[in-house]
């Protein structure tokens, strides 16, 4: 990584000066290591230019990726979708060619990208990340591919029901949690009453191993946490918890399936609820929620329905997730199951769908200041686990 970054300073500020003078024309700016005198090179210059000119107008198909990519990953370069954009504006972040690696395949190169800003305004630089892709040299052609495939050829797999793990090198897998996880699918498939579903988990041993195996050498996220992961189009967990379970993930995967239309706020909330979030379960957040009340009592919980809004209790407890949760288990409590499965599979705005059962802009705080005073609601009759 270093390294890397080392070669990224020799030719950062030519890049940069190069968005200065072509702001409206799109430029690939070439690291002067590469070898442009070479003709696989020339090729995958050539092609990784058309690439990037055209991947934000798609993502579900390009002819300059493998077509097998989008069956199996759905949207395989989402990760670098747009990317070039910023709060700076349309295309402030400019692609750069650090490297073209060899590998050990002779019909595959490491196509090794930097996406980078510059701020005329305060005359800094600003990396955004640093991605990998797959360049496959074929006969006439050149055509790329997502590196997951690349970085965890020599993982080992294994088979459990309807998961397939690839466990990291870097960890020991643990048949316990393995057997945990399969009994929490059971859980899942028995309270949506369906089938269960096929899924590949990457088993990290940290977050930043997880960065690395999509593609990232650089991302300012992969080193902010110390554990974590996430569900991903194509039915896949990526987890970086050092660990064979993460139901919270796999909840997502059956929701995504189950309701493609699912509100996120609620998504989060369905997760959460039947399979707590990080370390600890449903109850353990819900009463940190309680003690988060007893210390904030003007928070507003109207103001706050985005998901992913870091609102953080004790750097565990999201408190959008919990709120989230706690609106689900009302639900259950004066509606039951059937109502809560229409807050699944709801298309409407939140609130229009929150109105159905009885939650309002004006009257949101009183109800969840309500409902938290209220026993947990009895789990074991809703076939949900007790435990994370």
């Amino acid at each position: 990584m270093k390294q890397i970054l080392l070669i990224l300073t020799t030719f950062l500020t030519l890049a940069c000066n190069g968005q200065e003078t072509k702001q409206d024309k799109f430029v690939l700016t070439i690291s002067p290591i590469i070898d442009k005198s070479d003709k696989t090179n020339q090729k995958v210059i050539e092609t990784l230019t058309e690439f990037l000119k055209t991947k934000n107008t798609s993502l579900t198909e390009n002819k300059f990726w493998v077509q097998t990519d989008f069956q199996k990953y759905i949207y395989p370069y989402l990760d670098i979708y747009n990317i070039e954009n910023s709060k700076y504006g349309k295309d402030f972040y400019r692609p750069t060619l650090v490297d073209i690696i060899s590998t050990e395949n002779p019909t595959q190169k490491i196509v090794k990208l930097a996406f980078i800003g510059h701020n005329k305004e305060t005359q800094e630089n600003q990396l955004r990340s640093i991605y990998n892709i797959i360049a496959n040299i074929l006969k006439d052609k050149v055509l790329f591919s997502r590196y997951l495939d690349f970085s965890t050829e020599s993982w080992k797999t294994v088979n459990s029901g309807s998961l397939t793990y690839k466990i990291s090198p870097n960890k020991t897998i643990n048949e316990v949690e393995i057997n945990e996880q399969q009994k929490d699918i059971n859980k899942i498939c028995n309270f949506f009453q369906c089938k269960p579903i096929a899924i590949t988990y990457y088993s990290c041993v940290n977050p930043k191993e997880l960065f690395e195996i999509k593609g990232f050498d650089y991302h300012p996220i992969m080193y902010a946490d110390k554990t974590g992961g996430l569900a991903d189009y194509g039915n896949i967990i990526f987890s970086g918890n050092n660990s064979e379970i993460y139901t919270h993930e796999i909840v997502h995967i059956y929701t995504s399936n189950l309701f493609p239309k699912i509100d996120k706020f609620i998504d989060e909330g369905i997760a959460t609820f039947m399979a707590g979030s990080g370390k600890y379960n449903y109850e353990w957040h819900r009463n940190k929620l309680e003690k988060f009340l007893n210390e904030n009592k003007d928070y507003d919980f109207a103001t706050h329905t985005n998901a992913y809004e870091r609102i953080y209790f004790e750097n565990e407890t999201s408190i959008p997730y919990i709120t989230s949760a706690l609106i689900l288990e009302r639900t259950l409590r004066i509606y039951g199951k059937e109502k809560l499965i229409e807050l699944l599979k709801s298309e409407n705005e939140l609130w229009t769908t929150l109105k159905t059962v009885g939650i309002t802009k004006e009257n949101i705080n009183t109800e969840i200041r309500k409902q938290i005073k209220l026993p947990l609601i009895a789990r074991v009759s809703l076939g949900l686990q007790s435990q994370q």
